[in-house]
């Protein structure tokens, strides 16, 4: 009977419980990497739109063309636009994959150095994929950088590419900062020379964190921290990011001095009580691995036991609580974060509102309310006159300023209530007026039409004003129709060119 109870103990601490507790603390610790990868995954894919941005424009198509090397300098080597973008380089490379033009701040490579680096990373071969923005990581001698390249092609996406432009962003300490503006020592960077064999044996790639479907990793790994190593084309490894490791559960032995004691004290017990002990020990125990169970099943870590005594019952029923209790509140931090994460990915960073993914969500939703059948909305298009005119005049810097005086305008017209701003890509900006009818909205279109031409903001390239202007167009759909979303803006689409047509700096409805 003692020899029975005893392997009993050792097999549920060895077997059950334990794995159990292990494998909850693992679960966590795999979400914790995921969260890494997607912070680092937000700000590639920022940097992915403003190469596709600058790439996909008839002006850059033309310049590498002609290889017009003093546009690109005077349009894009701007000490200030670094600085605001947060980058550390743009080069330009024709369809042989032969550098057009190129500058890197705050290195002694020269440009041959530069343009081989480049070549040799094998970002041409990954543009050449299906998708027309790909980012690879590379070194640049001692320095691991990323690599954010675009297919060059003219506005509509017509016809074949003339080349490649790239941004090159410097992978450091600082720029993990950058993406983690608001927590302070979140995530260190580590370069290759300062990892050991044993953090990059133990480290998560960047990619497996990326892809669909990966299952969450069994590891047995005991460093404090967790690292996510980044790669190279050919898979080196380059670098390393790593955050504290949440704590688990804590480490014991199978057999100490309690689990004896208790043995032996619970065996004289259940000799002369068993029914008292079968109470006080055995269903509790299995309380426990039930309580462990519905944790892992159903991913609640608000559950808790309620220990009675002071037994080893009690020590380790303690101890899961303290365990679901810190996983509980990691798992609200994640929750925290990845909300500020999705806030970020739903919002344009230069203008403050909310961005072209955002607005198709949006509409969706509106699509699938009932409310939006019975009640009017409209949609308006807006955009600014003659805009790139004005970039090549003035350029990308005075261009940003105008933009969000723009968007400014816009939101200061708006009710917050019912009414929601969004940049629709490049100069162009969309309004959803909610419980509003064609002939309100048209004239809430004439109010922002207004308010923007009276800011008084300098066009000098502009043919039909002084000043920055705006033409837009006004759709609406009527109380009891049900909203679809591609006609509607199709409608206003079509009323934003007869705008155009009628001269600009006008409104018009579909």
């Amino acid at each position: 009977m003692i020899t029975t109870f005893v392997a009993v103990q050792l097999c549920i601490r060895a077997f059950v419980t334990y794995p159990q507790l292990k494998a909850l603390s693992e679960k966590h610790d795999f979400y914790e990497l995921q969260r890494v990868a997607s912070e680092v995954e937000q700000e590639l894919s920022a940097l992915e739109n403003l190469v596709y941005d600058n790439a996909v424009w008839d002006t850059t198509y033309n310049a590498i063309t002609t290889k017009d090397i003093d546009w690109l300098a005077k349009t894009y080597f701007i000490p200030a636009s670094y600085t605001t973008l947060g980058i550390d380089g743009w080069l330009f490379f024709d369809k042989q994959n032969n550098v057009v033009a190129a500058e890197v701040f705050q290195t002694t490579l020269t440009l041959d150095e530069i343009s081989q680096a480049v070549t040799t990373s094998g970002i041409f071969d990954a543009v050449e994929q299906p998708s027309t923005v790909h980012t690879v990581f590379s070194m640049f001698r001692d320095t691991p950088v990323a690599l954010i390249a675009s297919k060059i092609l003219p506005s509509d996406e017509q016809g074949d590419s003339n080349g490649t432009a790239v941004v090159l962003q410097r992978i450091d300490q600082s720029f993990i900062e950058k993406i983690t503006p608001n927590i302070t020592g979140d995530i260190t960077f580590h370069a290759i020379d300062s990892l050991t064999p044993q953090a990059i044996s133990q480290s998560t790639s960047f990619d497996a964190l990326n892809l669909d479907g990966v299952s969450t990793p069994t590891s047995s790994a005991t460093l404090p921290r967790l690292y996510v190593r980044f790669e190279s084309q050919q898979g080196q490894t380059l670098f390393a990011i790593s955050i504290a490791r949440p704590k688990g559960p804590d480490k014991h032995v199978i057999v100490d001095g309690s689990l004896l004691g208790g043995a032996l004290v619970s065996v004289l017990s259940l000799i002369v009580f068993y029914g008292f002990i079968n109470r006080k020990l055995i269903n509790p125990v299995y309380e426990l691995l039930s309580l462990v169970q519905r944790a892992q099943d159903e991913q609640d870590f608000s559950l808790r036991c309620k220990p009675d005594g002071d037994n080893e019952v009690h020590q380790l029923g303690t101890r899961l609580n303290n365990l679901l209790s810190l996983i509980e509140k990691q798992q609200n931090a994640v929750y925290e974060k990845n909300q500020i994460l999705e806030g970020l990915s739903r919002t344009d960073a230069l203008t403050g509102l909310s961005n072209r993914r955002y607005f198709d969500e949006w509409l969706a939703t509106l699509a699938d309310s009932s409310s939006t059948t019975n009640n009017a909305l409209s949609l308006l298009v807006i955009d600014i006159d003659y805009f790139k005119l004005f970039n090549d005049y003035y350029g990308h810097a005075k261009g940003d300023e105008a933009l969000k005086l723009v968007a400014s305008s816009i939101k200061q017209s708006l009710h917050e209530a019912t009414d929601h701003a969004f940049r629709f890509g490049g100069e162009e900006f969309t309004v959803i007026l909610q419980n509003t009818n064609l002939k309100d909205a048209k004239t809430v279109a004439e109010n922002i039409r207004k308010h923007v031409e009276n800011i008084n903001y300098a066009h000098d390239k502009s043919p039909i004003s002084d000043y920055i202007t705006i033409s837009v167009g006004v759709a609406a759909k009527a109380p009891g129709e049900q909203l679809n979303e591609s006609e509607l803006f199709a409608d206003a689409d079509r009323a934003l060119y007869q705008a155009k047509a009628k001269g600009r700096n006008t409104v018009c409805s579909a």
